[in-house]
């Protein structure tokens, strides 16, 4: 025979409502009482029922997380620190792959809020400002993850791209460098534009005249970064040193130098925005600027469950915007030029 609430309540001696609220963990009920609650429930073996608790609490203890590449490096170490803050909380993830697609992230960002997840961490494509804005208005909490949407105040969690684009720049320019070439991306949201941005910065500071041929926009894949160094180094006006602006677009960039034959750093000096594992095994190591990424992940989640636990969210108050400092790491992927 299954137990059910009032034979709980028979047990206990007490009524189905006092059951409900010792369950559902509300305040002002006795500890004699809780504890007799509690002690009937053992008894009984009786299964409390998570999803009509969690529509009694308006809470799911889950947190939604919308990436722009699962295939990523960069984004499977969001997905694993997001993770394991949240499960150090108490909360469940449920990891989307938004495939840096608006319309894959617009239905993602329904489907999280049709399963009630008690807040979403979104790195945005930037095309959904409106609906963004709906779900921050309908008061669900939310932060975004990496990248800023433009008209939309929210929390967010970010790494100060433009310095990181400035320091990697500045170092080849001072290595000797003169034409650089960027492989970049997405210049509609704030990490393509802000790595051109600092690019822009560390050449003009230097005298250097900008030079549209130099500069290459995909997108933040690997596939891109190949096709768009090969298409600077065949160039007639080719780059003496390359800066790619994210680890996937850096890996195909490795790869298009390697299969046209040409030697890093002899023929061709290369800087990459974001490190990995391997960039500083490969022959020679390559110079980076390293972003604390799982950090990234990590700092998103607690902030998201702070706003969650304190019931707070965006309305009326200014967003809470966090931004992380880069570091460059020089290795020998570049060489000093006379």
């Amino acid at each position: 025979m299954k137990i059910n609430i009032k034979d709980v309540a028979n047990k206990a001696g007490v009524s189905t409502a006092t059951v409900s609220r010792v369950l559902g963990d509300f305040p002002g009920v006795r500890d004699k009482t809780r504890k007799k609650v509690l002690k009937a429930v053992s008894e009984l073996n009786y299964e409390v029922n998570a999803v009509a608790r969690n529509l009694r609490q308006k809470k799911t203890n889950s947190i939604g997380i919308i990436v722009g590449n699962v295939l990523s490096q960069f984004y499977s170490v969001i997905a694993k620190s997001v993770e394991d803050t949240n499960n150090k909380f108490g909360y469940n993830t449920i990891l989307c792959n938004g495939d840096e697609n608006p319309e894959k992230e617009l239905e993602y960002l329904k489907v999280l809020k049709s399963n009630r997840v008690d807040g979403i961490i979104l790195t945005p494509t930037g095309k959904n400002s409106e609906y963004v804005q709906h779900l921050i208005d309908s008061r669900t909490k939310m932060v975004l993850l990496d990248r800023l949407i433009e008209g939309v105040d929210c929390d967010a969690v970010l790494v100060d791209n433009t310095n990181g684009a400035y320091k990697a720049v500045k170092y080849l320019i001072d290595q000797g460098y003169r034409k650089i070439g960027i492989v970049d991306a997405y210049l509609d949201r704030t990490t393509g534009a802000e790595r051109l941005k600092g690019y822009l910065q560390a050449i003009e500071e230097a005298g250097i005249a900008k030079d549209d041929s130099l500069i290459k926009i995909g997108n933040f894949k690997k596939e891109s970064g190949k096709r768009l160094t090969r298409e600077l180094l065949k160039q007639s006006n080719r780059p003496e040193a390359i800066f790619t602006t994210n680890i996937d677009m850096s890996m195909g960039a490795l790869i298009a130098i390697k299969e046209m034959g040409l030697t890093i750093p002899d023929d061709i000096g290369i800087v990459c925005f974001d490190d990995s594992d391997w960039a500083s095994i490969l022959d020679p190591p390559i110079t980076v600027i390293r972003q604390p990424v799982y950090q990234l992940g990590s700092i998103a989640a607690e902030l998201l469950i702070k706003k969650i636990e304190n019931n707070k969210n965006s309305l009326n108050q200014m967003p809470s915007i966090v931004t992380l400092n880069t570091e460059l790491i020089i290795r020998e992927s570049t060489k000093k030029k006379m």
